[in-house]
């Protein structure tokens, strides 16, 4: 049986998720942080013998879909069509039987990687960061974002999603720190879908004119610290640029997983 969760299901379903926190990581903050009474979000759950099996949160425009086993019972495509969505996400070994409904779209498979420990670097100045407080701030963030084709999971959103976006992932969600320079945001990262024990690092980004003056390393550096070191909580990440590894690496992530997604197949990716 699928069906649409309610807040009656909170507990059943986050107790279901946590058997693979790290995995599940924006499902548990979708209901952590938002519940189930939001207009922009919400949730399904499918049944076997009254235990919940597999979960489904769609928030905006993104669908994030889970389950413990590739046993996909196709009745979920039915329920994924009634959403305007732009994106699926979900372990690798759960995409198979979702990709061959959607053709026209194109399948980006990334490494899921996750920290728990962090030295902080002494050499670094922290000043000069700011944490993203208000729209205003948001919308210098976008600005940024635009420039990065890399980043298209966020500027495909408009404008406003993606405003909303970073407000909603901020003070007790998570946390957007972003560096000025020349009256615009040159630098960002962010913590999104912060929960009682991890948060997920997205949008690391620098402008093409301020590369190379450390700038990405210093809000980089600032998350760790402050996520890691200082609230004792693990990080998550997943990259698709070869490049990032060797940098990732050196920040003591690990490889845990293959995450997938699915976009819409008019995008093009420099990598």
């Amino acid at each position: 049986m699928i069906r649409r969760l309610t807040s009656k299901d909170k507990d059943m379903i986050l107790e279901h998720l946590y058997e693979e926190p790290e995995l599940n990581l924006y499902l548990i903050g979708d209901i952590q942080n938002h519940g189930f009474d939001e207009e922009h979000i919400e949730f399904w759950g499918e049944f076997r013998d009254g235990k919940p099996f597999a979960v489904l949160s769609r928030n905006m425009s993104n669908l994030t879909y889970y389950a413990p086993t590739s046993d996909f019972n196709e009745a979920w495509i039915e329920v994924f069509n009634t959403f305007d969505f732009l994106f699926i996400s979900c372990k690798e070994s759960l995409m198979a039987p979702i990709k061959k409904h959607y053709p026209a779209m194109r399948e980006d498979k990334m490494d899921y990687m996750k920290s728990t420990t962090f030295k902080r670097d002494e050499t670094i100045d922290y000043s000069g960061i700011r944490i993203l407080k208000d729209e205003q701030d948001a919308e210098k963030v976008y600005n940024l974002i635009e420039t990065i084709p890399e980043l298209y999971t966020v500027h495909r959103k408009d404008k406003e999603e993606a405003i909303q976006y970073f407000i909603r992932n901020s003070g007790e969600n998570g946390t957007t720190v972003f560096i000025e320079a020349d009256g615009i945001a040159v630098a960002n990262a962010s913590a999104v879908y912060e929960t009682r024990k991890s948060a997920m690092i997205v949008a690391v980004a620098t402008h093409a004119d301020y590369r190379k003056q450390g700038y990405g390393k210093k809000v980089m550096h600032y998350l760790m610290d402050l996520y890691v070191n200082h609230k004792g909580k693990t990080l998550m990440l997943y990259y698709d640029d070869p490049r990032a590894e060797a940098l990732y690496k050196n920040l003591n992530f690990v490889d845990i997983e293959r995450w997938s997604m699915l976009v819409p197949d008019d995008e093009t990716t420099q990598y």
